[in-house]
Formats: structure tokens, sequence, C-alpha cells
């Protein structure tokens, strides 16, 4: 076990409204899954945005001696990696957005990715020592970063007559709707990429999380696996048919429990009206913490392994559920929000959001604790 990025749980019992508890075990269980999908290929784990929510020195940490890669989106990110010592190779999806921060990749030795001009440019007047790994960032489809196909001959050329930019490079694009499996514009994709390859002879990567459950023909040299990581289902899939688990699963308190009466509303602006006497639970967490305020209709939470309906607008700090189904809860009682036994995707379905938004949410005032490997 990594005792450098375990925290106590003690503390979270005693003296914080809300935690997130965070598996090791489930995050090295769905890196295997990973790799047994996409077993002839290499793994660059998504990292960035602070591990998607889930703490990039942690996470770090516990993946080091298990991937071949980390993908960051900027140069920020990686220098928190190399600060804690992480040795492992570091790619700026971004790729650099100064000439200054081309100063800070080389000396935190770390590849980029270029999708433009101006990154070349950039590139060619600096003066290298060592050549720099690079790869290119092809717009296949996604309509955000990258060079269009058409631009790949001169790009290529330019490379090629640069030492600042060691070779083989590679070359890398990014499906924009591999959660769909049946989207046309994953075949559209697929095919441009396919056709870039016959003149390419560095490594490649196109597939995201979705792609690598989707597209098994188009794994090639390195998979980049984000959200999946996470133990979030990266498509329309069933997260149990991936055989991930939740990393993530947050958690709080009942910090009172009171009836109400029929006919009387509960929380901000009288939304919900009781149409019973009702006993009914605070919950130490709101949107301040980061669950969702706009959680709709039908969201619920879990206590006692019971699914209890969450009543009226979440506050800052509080929300407040029907305990009808748990008539032995009592002011301390655990309450899960989401992650074992309750799916993410279930609480971002009802808010009309991703999972990914969610779990980027959390905020610092949550409690984060790491269980053994």
């Amino acid at each position: 076990m990594n005792t450098a990025c375990v925290e106590n749980l003690q503390p979270v019992l005693t003296g914080r409204r809300a935690y997130a508890c965070l598996s090791g075990a489930a995050l090295l269980h769905n890196l295997a899954c990973v790799r047994r999908q996409a077993p002839h290929a290499k793994v660059i784990a998504m990292i960035k945005a602070n591990a998607y929510g889930h703490g990039i020195r942690s996470c770090a940490r516990l993946l080091c001696d298990e991937v071949d890669a980390f993908g960051v989106a900027h140069i920020d990110e990686a220098m928190i990696l190399r600060a804690i010592g992480i040795r492992t190779d570091i790619i700026l999806m971004e790729g650099v957005y100064s000439t200054v921060e081309l100063d800070l990749l080389l000396k935190n030795r770390c590849a980029m990715v270029c999708h433009n001009h101006e990154q070349l440019d950039w590139l060619e007047n600096y003066d290298l020592q060592t050549p720099l790994f690079v790869w290119v960032k092809v717009d296949t489809g996604m309509g955000r970063l990258g060079f269009q196909p058409e631009m790949l001959g001169e790009v290529f050329a330019r490379i090629h007559r640069m030492p600042q930019i060691s070779k083989p490079f590679g070359l890398m694009s990014h499906f924009a709707c591999a959660n769909d499996h049946a989207h046309p514009l994953n075949q559209t994709q697929r095919r441009k990429f396919a056709a870039l390859l016959d003149r390419f002879q560095g490594p490649v990567s196109i597939c995201n999380s979705a792609a690598i459950w989707n597209f098994s023909d188009n794994h090639y040299d390195y998979v980049r696996p984000g959200i999946a990581l996470y133990g979030v289902s990266p498509s329309s899939k069933n997260v149990d048919d991936c055989n991930l688990r939740p990393v993530m699963t947050l958690k709080s308190k009942l910090i009172a429990i009171k009836t109400i009466s029929s006919g009387q509303s509960i929380g901000y602006d009288a939304t919900y009206v009781c149409t019973r006497d009702m006993r009914v639970g605070v919950v130490a967490i709101g949107y301040g913490d980061g669950y969702p305020r706009d959680v709709g209709d039908g969201a619920v939470v879990l206590i006692q392994s019971k699914r209890c309906a969450i009543l009226g607008k979440v506050s800052m700090d509080m929300l407040v559920v029907d305990l009808s189904a748990c008539p032995d809860a009592v002011i301390g009682t655990e309450v899960v929000l989401w992650g074992e036994g309750l799916p993410i995707a279930e609480v971002a379905a009802a808010t009309g959001r991703c999972s990914y938004e969610l779990l980027c949410s959390v905020q610092h005032r949550v409690k984060f604790y790491w269980d053994e490997k």
C-alpha cells in the first residue's frame, strides 16, 4: 500500500460533514479491465482535471508503475506530478500555449501534442539539445483541436525537416461520438484515420474509453482511458457489462430527523409539498459540496441499502430525503450519494448532466480518503 496517498478514516467519521471514499483496488481493477479489452495496446492514463475529481496526486501514485504514460491537459498538471516524484512519461494533450510553457515542458521532461502551426513555429525556433517527442493531432471529425487531414502532408514534411522533434513521432485523433456505437460519424472518423496510416510509420492512437469497448479494431498502439479508469460506464453499455467498479463513493450522514405534516412544504421555493405525514431526514451535503443542485424528480440516495427519494430543492449545505423505507435510521446514519450501490450515471441522468461533470464538481471541503490497495 502506498501510504502517501491514504488518509485516516477516523477524522471523516467524527469531524467532517461529507466525505468521498476512494478505492485504489477499484482503480487498479478498472485498469486491468482496460488492458483485457485492449491487450496489445499501451495505456495512456488520463488524469487531467484532478484525475476526473479523484485527486491527481493519489491516482498518479497508484498508477505510475502500471501504465505507460499519463495524459494531462496542460503544463501545470504535469508539474504537479513531477513535484511529487512521478517519473512516468507525461503527455500534454493540448500541447503548450506559449514559448514560456515550452521551457517548462522541457524542464519537466514531458511530451506534447501538437495541433496547430503556431506550436510548430515555436519548436522550429527553439534550440533543443535533445529532440522532443511529439504527437501530431489530426481532426477527423471532432471539430476541436487538430490539423485537417489534407494538411498533414505539409505538416509531416515540415516535422521531418525539424531536428527539434524526434523521429518517429506520434499521430492521434479523437472520436466525437464513440459512446454511441451506431453513430455514423464514427465510421467516417475511422475511415479518415485509417487512410492516414498508409503514409505514417510512428505510433498512433485514437481510442478513448468508449472507443476501447466499441471499436476493438482501432486500438492501434496506444489507448487513452479516462472515465473508465474511475469506474463509470464509458458508453451506452451498462457499467456492469464492462465489469468496472466505482472508484469514488460519495457519502454523508443524517444530521436531523423529523416528521413533516401533510400539506407542509420542504425546501426553498416550496417546490415539494407533503401529501401525507412523512418522516424525513436532513443529509449534510449540498451544492456547496458539489452535489448537483438541479437534481430532478426521482433522484435517490442510499440509506441502509434502501433507495430514499430526495425531497424538494437541494440547498448549499443540505438536502432532505424521505425516510419511509428506513424506520431504523437515526442521526448519524450513513448516506450514499453515489458510488458503491448507486451508479453515478443514475444521478447524472436525474440532472441532465454527464457523470464527468459531477465527479469534477466535488469541492475541497469534502474529505477524501483512500482505502488500501
